[in-house]
């Protein structure tokens, strides 16, 4: 049998929900079969209360991290839904941020080379280095762009 791993609460259930109904929620199928309906139309009408009286005093969800950019809002929302996902949806969901990361980056270098006229990646590469990093960069392009003398010493090619 495959055992479910259990998902967290949500930020919103940690504020209405207390530990004795989390306890409540947890015993509820070991309940007699008899009982469990109206045991759980009582846990839902006792979150509904805590959510009334959560609201009812004019508090506020705390805002989540993030909130400047609306790219970094997108990329925070996606981390927060994502330990709710199943393993598969969560894999799709990677896979359209690294789409839109790749498509991100694709419309970086469009727009470099619009700017410049035309687009090279030593360029944006070299842009990426440290000084250290570009001066050894430029000393191997230099060495491999000389042009090799492909005659060896001893070798008669008219042998």
């Amino acid at each position: 049998m495959d055992e479910k791993t259990p998902r967290p609460m949500t930020p919103f259930d940690e504020l209405v929900t207390s530990p004795q109904l989390q306890v409540i929620k947890l015993l509820l199928p070991y309940a007699p079969v008899s009982q469990q309906r109206i045991l759980a139309a009582f846990i839902k009408l006792f979150e509904l209360r805590q959510t009334i009286l959560f609201f009812n005093g004019f508090r506020h969800m705390p805002e989540p991290d993030g909130q400047g950019d609306s790219a970094d809002a997108s990329d925070n929302i996606l981390k927060c839904i994502r330990p709710y996902l199943d393993p598969g949806q969560a894999e799709m969901m990677d896979m359209a941020v690294n789409m839109r990361d790749i498509m991100d980056m694709a419309e970086m270098m469009r727009s470099s080379a619009d700017e410049n006229g035309s687009f090279d990646p030593a360029e944006m590469m070299l842009g990426m280095l440290s000084p250290e990093q570009k001066e050894m960069f430029e000393t191997y392009s230099a060495m491999f762009s000389q042009p090799l003398d492909n005659t060896m010493k001893g070798d008669d090619s008219s042998e």
